[in-house]
């Protein structure tokens, strides 16, 4: 298919993914938002925008850090976005948790939560007790795939359980990630948080869409 353009392996997605992760768990940090327009980012950028799948949402976000770039107190502003998607009541934010989101019940035997607990213990990760999240956060299902990826590079006889797991935790996100995306459209008002997450649905399905490596 057109979309699966060659050149995104196991350990792009890895590096994309952690880094998506971060910018999730929490507001972005001084350093973080430097890092928005740094020439590492922007040369990763360069990498995924000639992919079509991954075209619009790219250049969607390079407009929203442009843009920021023009915000006063850029850092206190994204943080109070951030509060208003993810951390106030169902009804006008983007609440990044599964268990707020109506899953296929016939897809999965578990609740989200329970879920994800089992996909952690099978991937060997733990909770860090400074995040204080619970384990169905949109942050640990990306740092999950990214951990899952990065194995999938030095993987020998377990490489078929890895992959399985990677297929599981791709299946439990792309099952809520696109309304949790609709939502940070329709809340967010500057819009930095809506591309971000609009570049990690699209990256996400086109992951999804792209044959076992």
């Amino acid at each position: 298919m057109q979309d699966q353009v060659p050149g995104l392996e196991s350990p792009h997605y890895a590096c994309l993914y952690a880094w998506l992760s971060g910018s999730f768990a929490r507001e972005l940090s001084d350093v973080q938002i430097a890092e928005l327009t740094s020439p590492e980012l922007v040369a990763w950028l360069a990498v995924l925008e000639p992919i079509p799948a991954l075209t619009t949402p790219v250049v969607q976000f390079k407009q929203a850090v442009q843009t920021l770039q023009q915000r006063p107190d850029a850092r206190l502003e994204l943080a109070a976005d951030f509060a208003g998607l993810f951390l106030m009541t169902e009804k006008s934010a983007a609440l990044p948790y599964s268990s707020c989101y109506q899953l296929e019940s016939s897809r999965f035997k578990q609740e989200p939560s329970a879920q994800m607990k089992a996909l952690l213990a099978q991937s060997g990760m733990a909770v860090a007790s400074s995040f204080g999240e619970p384990e169905d956060h949109l942050a640990l299902v990306v740092e999950l795939l990214s951990h899952l990826n990065f194995a999938l590079t030095e993987a020998g006889n377990e490489r078929r359980e890895l992959l399985e797991l990677r297929s599981e935790a791709l299946v439990h996100c792309m099952s809520w990630l696109p309304e949790f995306t609709q939502r940070c459209s329709s809340n967010d008002n500057f819009g930095f948080y809506a591309a971000l997450s609009g570049l990690l649905l699209a990256l996400m399905r086109l992951d999804a869409s792209t044959p076992m490596r």
